[in-house]
């Protein structure tokens, strides 16, 4: 079952922000939630600037005010400016401090030298963040959309979701949203894995080994019973869950070209939240899903804050 009760959208003021804002403020509506919106600014404190940087803060925050100025009375609307050299520790230290369900994030989407040497702040909180994450890459393929020309008002629309496996804990944590989230919006479910190319990878230019082509049919065999392992008889009734089974050596890659491909609406995937060392060695499929996704992406480290929590765990808190 859902449970959201703080929703948390992180703002600079560019157009990905901005979609990132129509989407934290949807979901909080759809769940009664409160939406804290925030603001992270420079550390000019201790630089010269020419401007009052208590005045830079001030206007921030009547900016963030004025956006929201439409929200609602029926809609609790948190606003906050802070002040940091590091930005996605800032929004991790605010969800830890505000107990946030959901973080909701614009994403610029760099790509090779811009993305080396400037990163991505969307990327460091997927990887640092206390909660699930959304990340709005702007301007893509929507599930929110605005309800007609003269109202703010939006609608949650999602008919196809797409969830990638590699069967450990995140991704069965990943799977968990991704149903509850189908059943909640009436969407299509798929779950995907992405079975390693031995052939291709066999036959590169670097290769010494050849492989056997039935090894290749094998491994795609036993990946797709694993799939088909993991989908109920009631989701395939409800959620017409279907079992999807990609070949490549760059599972990043070819999540996203199905996701393109094939229309979905949300990629929901579990990520392992590596350290500094790890992270700089291998990377993350999750984190380049976020970068290139032609979709909004929902990431989910485990065991972090759930917003989806079994039932019979909602009963007992209720009680």
């Amino acid at each position: 079952m859902m449970v959201l009760k703080n929703v948390l959208v992180a703002t600079d003021f560019s157009p990905a922000s901005e979609a990132a804002l129509t989407y934290g403020r949807a979901l909080a509506d759809s769940a009664g939630a409160s939406l804290h919106v925030l603001h992270v600014t420079a550390n000019f404190f201790l630089r010269s600037t020419p401007a009052d940087p208590h005045a830079v803060v001030a206007a921030k925050t009547r900016a963030i005010a004025d956006r929201l100025a439409g929200a609602g009375p029926a809609l609790d609307v948190q606003a906050s400016v802070t002040v940091s050299d590091d930005a996605a520790d800032a929004i991790v230290d605010y969800a830890r401090r505000k107990t946030i369900d959901v973080i909701v994030l614009g994403t610029h989407g760099r790509t090779g030298v811009e993305h080396l040497l400037v990163g991505s702040v969307a990327e460091k909180v997927v990887r640092r963040a206390p909660c699930p994450v959304l990340t709005v890459r702007h301007p893509e393929r929507e599930f929110v959309v605005q309800g007609d020309q003269t109202s703010e008002a939006a609608m949650i629309i999602l008919k196809k979701i797409l969830v990638a496996t590699d069967f450990s804990e995140p991704s069965d944590a990943a799977l968990a949203y991704a149903q509850e989230l189908a059943r909640t919006f009436g969407a299509q479910l798929s779950i995907a894995h992405v079975v390693d190319n031995v052939v291709a990878r066999a036959y590169g230019p670097d290769a010494i080994v050849v492989a056997d082509p039935e090894l290749q049919s094998a491994l795609e065999a036993s990946a797709l019973r694993q799939v088909e392992a993991l989908i109920s008889d009631e989701d395939r009734d409800l959620l017409r869950a279907e079992p999807v089974i990609l070949t490549s050596n760059a599972p990043a890659m070819a999540i996203v070209e199905y996701a393109g491909a094939s229309d979905i609406d949300l990629i929901v995937l579990g990520t392992h939240g590596r350290g500094a060392v790890a992270h700089f060695l291998m990377g993350s499929v999750a984190e380049r899903v976020v970068r290139t996704a032609p979709c909004p992406v929902l990431t989910v480290r485990h065991p972090e804050h759930d917003f989806v929590v079994p039932d019979a765990l909602v009963a007992v808190t209720r009680a």
